[in-house]
């Protein structure tokens, strides 16, 4: 069967100790039907010149602000959406590839009803332990979690659908953006993936975790690292905003008690823990998820 072609996006920002490494992994793809586009938001660093000199081959679209993640990749999406290609990867520039990933995942697109393939992605400082292993959106505790986050490679091999594909690393048939639209910008940051699965999957299509396929990842590179409070603030905005979206009103207002006695647990265990930055950040997130409208209707 001939490949689909294939255009991989790649969102850029301040990514000169990174993208390198990344793009020079795709040289190596098994894949041969494809191209790339980086797009950067407003780079401070030397990054889009970079690109520029040593991979001509592809192609640079430079955004005169930083347009976040959801903005970022809208811009590259419409673009790449003019032409005739038939499969589109998001992938982020903190990542390195593995030759065959892009081929396991167009293989399981070929499926009538999958809209969605995401590949396991391994932290790159520890190459045989999970970073994502699939996905689901646990609204009783109140996140989206990875499966098998931090655990070692099982040697799991056979594709499983997924309740969300990560944005790390996403691939979506041109089929999908034609039915549900792009990115969803409201979503600062954190979270834009979960919604698009999810969307995604209440118009029948349906995502798959596909574990043949390999992705290395340099986890957080952009944001600093770690759990930061620039990190927690976003999420818990971002997921009031997931919920807001996708579980009825009734649901919100049932949930409310649970979802409040784990916020002060956590704002408990932070300061005794004397992390006062996190604490502080955690109050910001809660006070701005209030004005997200988390118990509004629209």
């Amino acid at each position: 069967m001939p490949e689909k072609s294939l255009h991989i996006i790649i969102l850029n920002w301040n990514g000169e100790k990174v993208i390198g490494e990344c793009l020079d992994s795709l040289k190596k793809l098994s894949y041969s039907n494809y191209k790339i586009t980086v797009v950067d938001n407003a780079s401070e660093d030397s990054s889009p010149e970079m690109v520029r000199e040593r991979f001509p081959e592809v192609e640079l679209i430079e955004n005169e602000e930083n347009l976040l993640f959801a903005g970022g990749n809208n811009i590259g999406l419409r673009k790449a959406l003019d032409g005739d290609g038939e499969l589109f990867l998001l992938l982020n520039n903190d990542t390195e590839v593995h030759p065959d990933f892009a081929s396991e995942m167009a293989a399981v697109l070929e499926r009538e009803d999958a809209g969605v393939a995401g590949p396991r992605i391994y932290y790159y400082d520890d190459p045989e332990r999970i970073w994502y292993g699939g996905g689901r959106f646990y609204p009783v505790i109140g996140v989206p979690r990875h499966h098998q986050i931090r655990k070692l490679d099982t040697g799991e091999t056979r594709p499983r659908e997924t309740g969300y594909v990560t944005g790390c690393a996403m691939m979506v048939r041109r089929e999908v953006f034609r039915e549900i639209g792009l990115l969803d910008m409201s979503y600062r940051m954190y979270c834009e993936d979960v919604d698009f699965s999810l969307r995604a999957r209440g118009a029948g299509w349906k995502c798959w975790y596909v574990p043949a396929s390999r992705v290395w990842h340099k986890v957080s590179s952009s944001s600093g690292g770690g759990f930061t409070p620039y990190k927690l603030k976003n999420r818990m905005v971002s997921t009031a905003r997931l919920f807001k979206r996708h579980k009825p009103l009734w649901w919100r207002i049932a949930l409310a008690p649970v979802h409040a006695l784990l916020l002060v647990i956590v704002l408990i265990g932070l300061i005794f823990t004397g992390k006062w930055e996190l604490f502080r950040a955690a109050a910001r997130g809660m006070t701005r998820a209030l004005k997200v409208g988390y118990f509004m209707t629209r």
